[in-house]
């Protein structure tokens, strides 16, 4: 079944890459516009777990989404900024995602696939390889703040 969502725009935390990208792609596929945001850097702190997503990554979201013939604006941006989360939302311009629209962009479907986790081989605990607070934290706030926009 296609174009369950033809002319709706999906605004998409996470998208350079995973569950992200394939949730663009899908949307985009069933007819959906995109607003796509991902930090697409590393977080050093968790890069030992798992390594950020790239510039590159978020321009491969881009390629795929626009040869379905969908637009989609990309911005580098981390959701834990929420100015920078509102910025790639207003910055989104009617024209650039719905050159036809005479009105504001209304985001129908938001998907916040943004978040990190500690991965990798199960760890003996000892002072070296505890994670540090601040990356706890780090993931904590962003997860939380994920929770936040999928329940709002």
């Amino acid at each position: 079944m296609t174009g369950r969502v033809e002319g709706k725009v999906a605004f998409i935390t996470g998208a350079a890459r995973g569950q992200g990208r394939s949730h663009a792609v899908r949307l985009a596929e069933e007819g959906a516009d995109i607003i796509a945001v991902d930090i697409a850097e590393d977080i050093e702190s968790v890069r030992r777990f798992y390594p950020g997503a790239t510039e590159g990554d978020l321009a491969e979201t881009v390629k795929e989404v626009e040869a379905l013939d969908r637009r989609i604006v990309a911005t580098k941006a981390d959701v834990r900024d929420y100015g920078a989360l509102k910025a790639a939302l207003d910055d989104t311009t009617v024209e650039s995602i719905k050159p036809t629209a005479t009105a504001l962009i209304e985001v129908v479907i938001m998907i916040a696939s943004s978040s990190r986790k500690a991965c990798g081989p199960p760890l003996k605990p000892s002072a070296k390889n505890v994670m540090p607070s601040k990356s706890v934290h780090w993931m904590m706030q962003k997860n939380a703040r994920r929770t936040n926009f999928e329940t709002t």
